[in-house]
Formats: C-alpha cells, sequence, structure tokens
C-alpha cells in the first residue's frame, strides 16, 4: 500500500501523506460487563434433583456442575453442559411422566424437572449469546491490536467459515423442539470450535485490512483529485510522458498489487459478514453490541465498516477513470502512442 502510494504521489508531483496509524479506527468492542445477559440462576433447583436416581443421565451432569471444576467451566464448557442438560431434562421428563402410573409421587419431582427446563429453555438464546460473544475466543475476532492480513493468507476464511457455520446450527436449536435436537454426541463437543476460533484470527485482521484499504483509497483518490484541480495533466485527451507514467503506476503498482489484495479482502469479507449477520439474527443482542453492530458488521449501515470502504473504492475507481479519460488511457480508448 505504501508503495503504490509513493509512486502515485511522486508520478503526480503532488505530496500524498500515507500514515495508516492516524487512520480513523474502527469501533472497539463494548466491555464484556455490557455484553453480558443476565441469567436466572436455578443451581438449587438442580441440587434438589439429585435425588432422581431413575434419572441417570441427569445425575452426574448436575453433580459435575456443582464440583469445584464445574464452577469454574469455560465457555465452551459451559454451553456445551447446557445443551447437554437440557436434553437430559427433556429425557428425565420422558422417564418420570413413564412412571406416573405405578409411581404417583413422581409428579412433584416432573413438576420441579417441567419448571428448570423452561427456564432453561426460555433463556437458552442468552446463554448462547453469552458463552459465544462474551467469550475471549470470539472477542479477539473483534480485537484492534491484530496486524492487516497478508497476501497469501489462503484457507484463513475457508476455516472460518466451517466455525461459524457450526455456531449458526448451535444457535437455532433456541427455535428447534427438543425432540427434534441432533442425535449425534459430537454435535455438542464445542471446545473444538472454540479452538478453532482462538487460533484464526481472521476477524481482527480482515477489520484491519478493510481500514488499511479504506485509508489507502482515500488518500490516493485525495491525491488525484488536488492534482487534476491544480493543474491539468493532459490536454485534448492527448497522452503525454506524464500520463504514462501515471498509467504505468496504475497497471504495475495498483491492478497488479493493491487490487488482488483488494478483491480478496472484499470476497472473504463480504462472507464473514454475511455469516456473522445469520449468527447474529439468532440471537438476542444487547443494547450496547445493538450500535457496535450496526457500525462494524451490518454491510447496509450508512456510515458502517463496509459501506465506508464502498464508498472509498467507488470513489477511487471514478478518480482513476477521470485521470485517464481526461488523457485517452481510459480502457477501450485508442492509445495515442499507438
Amino acid at each position: 500500500m505504501r508503495d503504490y502510494i509513493q509512486r502515485l504521489s511522486n508520478a503526480l508531483e503532488e505530496p500524498i501523506a500515507f500514515q495508516p496509524q492516524e487512520a480513523s479506527p474502527y469501533p472497539s468492542l463494548p466491555a464484556r460487563r455490557d455484553r453480558l445477559h443476565s441469567l436466572q440462576e436455578v443451581r438449587e433447583g438442580l441440587v434438589d434433583l439429585l435425588d432422581l436416581r431413575h434419572c441417570t443421565g441427569l445425575l452426574p451432569l448436575i453433580a459435575e456442575r456443582n464440583s469445584s471444576l464445574g464452577r469454574v467451566m469455560q465457555p465452551a464448557q459451559q454451553l456445551s453442559y447446557e445443551l447437554e442438560l437440557l436434553r437430559q431434562l427433556h429425557n428425565c421428563q420422558t422417564q418420570l411422566r413413564e412412571g406416573l402410573a405405578t409411581a404417583p409421587e413422581w409428579s412433584s419431582a416432573l413438576e420441579r424437572v417441567e419448571r428448570i427446563q423452561q427456564i432453561k429453555q426460555q433463556q437458552l438464546d442468552k446463554q448462547i449469546w453469552n458463552s459465544l460473544y462474551a467469550s475471549p475466543e470470539m472477542e479477539q475476532q473483534f480485537s484492534r491490536a491484530s496486524p492487516a492480513r497478508a497476501l497469501d493468507s489462503q484457507g484463513q476464511m475457508a476455516d472460518m467459515e466451517r466455525y461459524l457455520v457450526s455456531l449458526i446450527q448451535v444457535a437455532q436449536l433456541t427455535s428447534r423442539p427438543l425432540p427434534d435436537w441432533p442425535q449425534e454426541e459430537s454435535f455438542y463437543q464445542l471446545s473444538p470450535l472454540y479452538e478453532g476460533l482462538h487460533r484464526n484470527r481472521f476477524g481482527s485482521e480482515w477489520l484491519k485490512s478493510i481500514q488499511l484499504l479504506t485509508y489507502t483509497l482515500n488518500q490516493a483518490s485525495t491525491g488525484i483529485e488536488a492534482r487534476l484541480e491544480r493543474r491539468p495533466i493532459c490536454f485534448n485527451q492527448q497522452a503525454n510522458p506524464r500520463a504514462q507514467i501515471l498509467r504505468n503506476v496504475f497497471q504495475n503498482y495498483y491492478a497488479t498489487g493493491v487490487q488482488p489484495y483488494l478483491s480478496q479482502t472484499h470476497r472473504d469479507g463480504e462472507r464473514w459478514l454475511s455469516l456473522q449477520q445469520q449468527l447474529l439474527e439468532l440471537l438476542p443482542l444487547p443494547e450496547a453490541m445493538q450500535t457496535y453492530q450496526q457500525q462494524v458488521l451490518d454491510r447496509h449501515a450508512e456510515e458502517g465498516v463496509w459501506q465506508t470502504y464502498i464508498r472509498a473504492r467507488d470513489r477511487h475507481t471514478q478518480t482513476w477513470q477521470r485521470l485517464l479519460t481526461e488523457c485517452g488511457l481510459a480502457p477501450g480508448a485508442q492509445d495515442p502512442t499507438g
């Protein structure tokens, strides 16, 4: 990016500043406390269920949650536990209903199980939100400390897409009846997904890349516009040596350097934003996140990161078209030099 701006500045004989660290940064992720939903605690009710010896799958799960290690679960473990708990509560209800004919005293236990399941089911979307968007693994996707992506960062988005699609499937459980939940145990083992998010910093690197591209394109446009306003480069659409130098800068430093990077960043970013939006539409956003979502993740928000980049891209295209047209060098125009 710096090389392109320097070459363009020299060819235009127009100073163009390139201080990307001074570019307007995208917003910071709200503090974790502002991203958390409050949840109703039902641990005491769960402890009361330890006497339900017939609900075999439920007992070890509750005991594990109330152990010293269970009280400090990481977000992936916490979410896996909550999903498994709902499954086991559903199974326990089935067992209790089937046994009521011979053990009517189970009716009070059934009422407790139904009440706890109702609470857990009602706040499942908030639980999933807390476990995802308040986790360190997801937080780093929006860090402002990462560098921009390397041009050869192939495969990074493919892995990220796999993680986000899996998380979307988890979030979709909020609208699926418990009997219809996947039966595969591997579906509920979420630690590998979180580990993948931890290793893959696509989001934060992409945000830094789109910020760098927006700044670079705007600086280039400002330089070209200033030069054309100060003095025409060509007259009567006749190319001159300076115009040829500028066309070489466009072809050798923008078209073969910046533009491939822009295309990859655009393509991958569009997919990442789309997947993030699909996930967010399934979950309740805390108030602090609603503004952040519009500014950073909404592709249609006029003042958001994406639309700001689109305006910079289009402005850059138009200024180059103006310059090349003025010199008879626009695509499709006859080259005066033959």
